[in-house]
């Protein structure tokens, strides 16, 4: 049975599936969505061809806190398009969003806060005029927690890792750094292939990328085009409260939430939310909960980059920028 979206009920749930754990089994998703394992492999290659679908190796807010600053950045408004193709295109803009404020960055370095600084030189040298620029305290959730919530939560529990013990140390961090680099290019890359990429033995390449998901450091899973799942609708909420910390993991918690930084500034807390419907915001912002005002609500006319992939208007990717900063 079809979406009036574009995406089947079983394309929903694989979707869905891979969001948990982008390197698990066709069987084990098989067995999670209830299909056979070679028909889930062919819906998943089906909406990849259509670029309707693509996995990713995502950085998470743990490897963000341990090794980057990262900014928010807004530009004036009316940006020329070629300007923001430019932008786009460079390794360390993770996103790029045209709202109804302005096109919306976000910045990453790895060289603390001068190489901040010089990443806004950076963009202003391609002809961008910076309105605004909000450094993160910190980041609570970005786009790789972000579920479809096709599954139901016995499904889910087929495609988590139960294991028990303690959560493992990660990798050291340009362990991490080498091993993004390679999972970016191919998620589902075999444990033989990242180990001669690397240099290590397959045990031990199959060891360090366990611990480095485990950990937190990297994770592995898919993105899509949103409009073709019925998100057609994105909005950006910049908001103060009485307690941000608390109030921030409040909005990661919502199922419209995708991102939620803790940001320095008069209204703290930056939180990127999308919906089949603008209507749905007062019922998100309800659901918040009580201490929180939100001072300022942007629509996003547009998504152009996400986690390193270009995005046409459609969302679909048509292109991959690798991150790097």
């Amino acid at each position: 049975m079809s979406t009036p979206d574009g995406f089947s009920e079983l394309d929903l749930a694989i979707l869905h599936a891979l969001q948990i754990d982008g390197r698990a089994p066709w069987t084990r998703i098989a067995a999670a969505v209830g299909a056979d394992a070679t028909t889930v492999a062919r819906h998943w290659h089906a909406m990849a061809e259509q670029s309707l679908a693509w996995l990713t190796a995502w950085p998470t807010p743990e490897r963000w806190s341990a090794s980057t600053d990262v900014a928010v950045v807004l530009l004036e408004p009316g940006t020329a398009e070629s300007i923001l193709d430019e932008l786009a295109g460079l390794p360390w803009v993770l996103s790029v969003d045209e709202t109804s404020a302005g096109a919306l960055l976000l910045v990453a370095a790895s060289g603390g806060l001068p190489m901040l600084s010089a990443r806004m030189r950076e963009v202003e040298g391609c002809g961008a005029a910076v309105r605004r620029m909000d450094v993160a305290a910190a980041i609570v959730a970005e786009d790789s927690g972000w579920r479809l919530r096709a599954l139901a939560r016995s499904q889910e529990r087929l495609m988590r890792d139960t294991r028990p013990g303690e959560r493992p140390r990660p990798p050291r961090p340009e362990v991490v750094a080498e091993l993004a680099t390679v999972l970016e290019a191919d998620p589902r890359l075999p444990a033989a292939a990242i180990a001669a990429q690397l240099g290590v033995s397959e045990a031990t390449a199959r060891r360090t990328v366990d611990r480095a998901i485990a950990a937190g450091q990297i994770r592995v899973g898919c993105d899509l085009a949103m409009p073709a799942a019925g998100f057609r609708r994105g909005a950006v909420l910049w908001a103060r409260a009485t307690d941000p910390e608390q109030a921030a993991g409040r909005a990661a918690r919502l199922a419209e939430t995708h991102r939620v930084g803790i940001l320095v500034g008069a209204a703290p807390l930056y939180v990127g939310v999308r919906a089949r419907s603008l209507t749905a915001l007062a019922a998100i912002e309800a659901a918040w909960g009580e201490g929180v005002e939100v001072t300022d609500r942007w629509t996003v006319l547009r998504a152009r980059k996400r986690n390193g992939h270009l995005l046409d208007e459609e969302g679909r990717s048509v292109g991959r920028v690798p991150p790097s900063w």
